[in-house]
């Protein structure tokens, strides 16, 4: 069994971060033919409209985490029945999910030209809107069969099926780009691609799982019932807090700096993005086997696996934020040009951001293997009351633009879940190893942390010192500079970290990945 969860982690986060990165490459493709087109404002708008939708997609309310965290245990017992009845379930509930969402995007078009400082540089943004919520409401309709594969330790056959009609889409939304320059067309092709998607995976899963249509009269019992509510209800404040920290940053910009400034950030936020999809895939795409790990080891074996996981992932964190910090303004002043270039401080603070937001991958991901979703909504209400009023008040009060809503977020990271998501964990997860929690607070997190920002930021500083020197043109002055800083990080790691026992493990991770493939 521990050989086929390793197997099964190993193939879920290698593939699944090959495609995440298959589709970054498609993304910037479609967005450099977006720039080119349409320019900074249908940008912007673009960027609002995601903002919006992530907003939406609160209807939810992590009904798909906890009806996944639910699967975990009948899955392993091959417990058909149990099995279809929370498919069953989770149909309906996504069913009345998606005519929630349409309902609601619907309430919120008279209250656009509020959120945008200035509505009437675009024309047609009414429709635009609702095509937009269209591919949302669409997204609702049979993904919810995806979430069998996730628990199930397959997650890279729907991410592959995702791959395969992104390429479809990218192709023709550069098309009528291209030949008509209409937003509008370009919308109408993620809608038909979402549909396409979400029917071809609803097959392949009914076929994979024939049992699905042999029990589809099951339904969960009570009890079930009961404990998926309770879960759903700890989840609404989680989503709250993911909402307001992760999906209202265009929308604060929108509102107070105006469609422009929302397009030009949305480059850096792509790119950002791209890099956070992949990690995120690398690191918690083994949850479902974290959760069998769960439920048939001890405490300790588990707290070790923790420690494991939070150290590979601040190795890298760490290397892609140096490349984000060396890299940004020469990567967008070559692929969108001098004005899309925002300051170096501006910079500096997103890649902050980024590295304070990412270290927390590996707590979310055993929040969700254990099924703690009740404390942390809890938590995460106050995360989006903290977020909200920092962010607002960098933004507005202080001026700080697109540097003070990141600032905003960054503060609430390590004010509130830098200590509360692991004391959470040592607390509730493995019980018996709780005494363990200051040290791993303090010693592993902090002082990591603060160590190796300073080295970030040393290094950063030498390379700057050095294009000064040497004055290469863009192209190999960018390609330069991320080799220095993955050489110079890669020597620190290994000096600082190489004999210790999560510096081991990873290495004998990309051994066993060798012999797989």
């Amino acid at each position: 069994m521990k050989s086929s969860r390793t197997h099964n982690a190993l193939i879920n986060s290698s593939v699944l971060a090959v495609l995440q990165v298959l589709t970054i490459l498609l993304r910037f493709v479609t967005q450099t033919i977006f720039i080119h087109y349409l320019g900074k404002k249908y940008l912007g708008l673009n960027g609002l409209f995601l903002n919006i939708i992530n907003i939406l997609g609160f209807a939810d309310l992590g009904i798909d985490t906890s009806i996944v965290y639910a699967l975990y245990k009948p899955l392993a017992e091959h417990d058909e029945e149990k099995v279809t009845a929370l498919m069953n379930l989770f149909r309906r509930a996504y069913n009345v999910i998606g005519l929630v969402v349409a309902g609601v995007g619907i309430i919120l078009l008279p209250f656009l030209p509020y959120l945008i400082k200035d509505y009437h540089a675009v024309s047609h943004i009414p429709m635009y809107y609702l095509l937009y919520l269209a591919n949302a409401v669409v997204s609702y309709f049979f993904t919810y069969k995806r979430s069998l594969l996730i628990a199930d330790q397959q997650e890279y056959v729907s991410s592959l099926n995702q791959f395969n009609f992104t390429l479809l889409q990218t192709i023709f939304q550069a098309a009528v780009l291209f030949v008509f320059k209409a937003y509008s067309l370009y919308l109408w092709v993620a809608i038909i691609c979402t549909l396409l998607s979400n029917l071809r995976i609803s097959r392949k899963v009914d076929k994979q799982y024939p049992y699905l249509a042999k029990h589809k009269h099951e339904r969960v019992s009570h009890e079930e019932f009961v404990s998926i509510r309770n879960n759903v209800a700890g989840m609404i404040g989680a989503r709250i807090g993911s909402v307001v920290v992760r999906s209202t940053d265009n929308l604060l910009l929108s509102t107070f700096a105006g469609l422009a400034v929302v397009g030009i950030y949305s480059n850096y936020l792509l790119i950002v993005n791209s890099v956070v999809s992949v990690l995120t895939k690398l690191v918690s795409s083994v949850t479902a086997s974290i959760g069998n790990l769960i439920v048939e080891r001890e405490d300790q074996d588990v707290r070790r696996v923790y420690l494991d996981h939070f150290m590979i992932n601040f190795f890298l964190v760490t290397l892609t934020a140096g490349c984000l910090l060396t890299a940004f303004n020469t990567f967008i002043q070559l692929w969108a040009g001098p004005n899309y270039v925002l300051p170096t401080v501006t910079v500096a603070v997103i890649a902050i951001n980024y590295f304070v937001d990412m270290l927390r991958q590996t707590s979310i991901t055993f929040v969700s293997a254990y099924g703690l979703f009740v404390p942390n909504g809890k938590k995460s209400v106050f995360e989006a009351i903290i977020n909200l009023a920092l962010s607002l008040f960098l933004l507005v009060g202080c001026h700080l633009g697109i540097a003070g809503v990141l600032l905003g977020t960054t503060l609430t990271n390590l004010l509130l879940n830098s200590w509360f998501e692991p004391w959470m964990i040592y607390s509730r997860g493995f019980r018996s190893q709780r005494q363990w929690f200051k040290r791993f607070y303090f010693r592993t997190y902090w002082m990591n942390m603060v160590f190796m920002l300073v080295v970030l930021f040393l290094i950063n500083w030498g390379i700057t010192w050095l294009d000064q020197m040497l004055h290469f043109n863009l192209v190999i002055q960018l390609v330069f500079n991320l080799a220095v800083m993955v050489l110079s990080l890669l020597i620190v790691l290994t000096v600082v970290y190489g004999r210790t026992p999560s510096y081991q493990y990873m290495w004998n991770l990309v051994k066993k990945f060798r012999k797989i493939i």
